[in-house]
């Protein structure tokens, strides 16, 4: 199908606050796992290519900050696999809340202006405020926007320098069956992303890029190696023991493959963020003490 141009949209916030939906919201589909608990659906990140008013849209959705189900070890190499997703650069940075800031946002906050790109991503970056009843009334949005900056001082910098802020209300059709308020709150997102038309590639992120393409490449390699022997173990699975055993060995071999390649890459975005910012490494280890033990006790530790 043809487009004019491309626009991608990297989507970062909390586990819980909405941002698998809004990918569905903007794309409308359902291509993006959503939940209805404080548990992440998203335990990878999720890319996928809509054309929507002559425009092909990217959308990347990360696994959420603060899934207490991941290790240190998963998100450092989540943080990195979103990265090398968007290596060509990004329209726009999506970080999407639910209601007040918690420290788990800000915490990738600092990620983002700190580690993986520079301060100039909040030129780059649409605060999106899901859940919000009075989506439709400027005033109303106006108002939530000036009490979030005044609870929240340390990211009123990011609100008052971000491209813009946007309320919408992302129900389900079980809370409005007419899905009336996500239509109208997509009209609102397209309407703002169409005009996202500059590409934000900081060298920051093609240093990161360069450290780890190599082991992304042996990575993808293995996943692929391991899906075209699952297949093929089904498709022998009423022949010899042999075989089996044969392919089940092959398939071990490339598991190790990938979790060799996984740990560089988490320890290459670890040395990343302790070089530029030691004390945002720090609060990563306290948000994520139990997973913290554990990757300290992988090879991804830096000798």
């Amino acid at each position: 199908m043809l487009y004019r141009e491309t626009i991608t949209l990297l989507l970062i916030g909390k586990t819980g606050n909405g941002k698998s939906t809004l990918a569905n919201i903007i794309s409308q589909s359902n291509d993006f796992k959503e939940g209805e608990f404080m548990v992440s659906e998203t335990k990878d990140h999720l890319k996928r290519e809509y054309i929507i008013d002559g425009i092909r849209y990217i959308i990347v959705d990360t696994c959420g900050i603060g899934d207490t189900e991941l290790t240190m070890q998963q998100v450092l190499y989540k943080i990195a696999e979103a990265c090398y997703t968007v290596r060509d650069g990004l329209n726009q940075v999506l970080f999407v809340t639910s209601q007040r800031f918690t420290k788990e946002e800000q915490l990738a906050y600092n990620i983002l202006t700190g580690v993986i790109f520079n301060p100039e991503i909040v030129n780059y970056t649409t605060v999106v405020r899901t859940n919000f009843p009075g989506f439709r009334v400027n005033e109303k949005c106006v108002q939530d926007t000036t009490l979030i900056a005044k609870e929240t001082p340390d990211l009123a910098k990011m609100i008052e320098s971000c491209n813009k802020v946007i309320h919408v209300n992302n129900l389900t059709a079980e809370e409005e069956p007419s899905l009336q308020s996500r239509q109208d709150s997509r009209l609102k997102l397209i309407t703002h992303l169409a005009s996202c038309k500059t590409v934000y590639k900081p060298k920051e992120l093609d240093q990161l890029n360069e450290k780890i393409a190599g082991y992304m490449t042996d990575a993808q390699k293995a996943e692929m190696e391991i899906q075209k022997l699952m297949m093929e173990i089904q498709d022998i699975r009423n022949q010899g023991q042999a075989d089996k055993e044969r392919l089940s060995a092959e398939i071990k071999e490339y598991q190790n493959q990938l979790v060799k390649s996984q740990q560089e890459i988490a320890r290459v975005t670890r040395q990343q963020i302790e070089s530029k910012d030691p004390s945002i490494w720090s609060i990563l280890l306290s948000a994520f003490a139990v997973g913290a033990r554990k990757f300290a006790e992988t090879k991804c530790s830096i000798q």
